[in-house]
């Protein structure tokens, strides 16, 4: 059995470091910043993600409606 995914709310992320504690991919990641789900601030041409925008990003319900989920 897996370990929940835990954030600490001030800490810094990477998209890498993001999708292996989530199990998905940056793709997705990806997808939900230029969606403008999940917040980020780019530094270096990298995205870091704070522990706290991470948590709100899971906390909002989905748009998708159930039963047409793709996961």
């Amino acid at each position: 059995m897996n370990k929940p995914a835990t954030f600490e709310r001030d800490a810094f992320y990477t998209a890498a470091q993001v999708g292996d504690l989530l199990g998905i991919s940056i793709r997705s990641i990806g997808d939900a910043c230029r969606a403008g789900d999940l917040q980020y601030t780019l530094r270096a041409r990298k995205r870091f993600f704070k522990g706290h925008w991470i948590i709100e990003w899971l906390e909002v319900p989905s748009t998708v409606k159930e039963g047409h989920c793709n996961a």
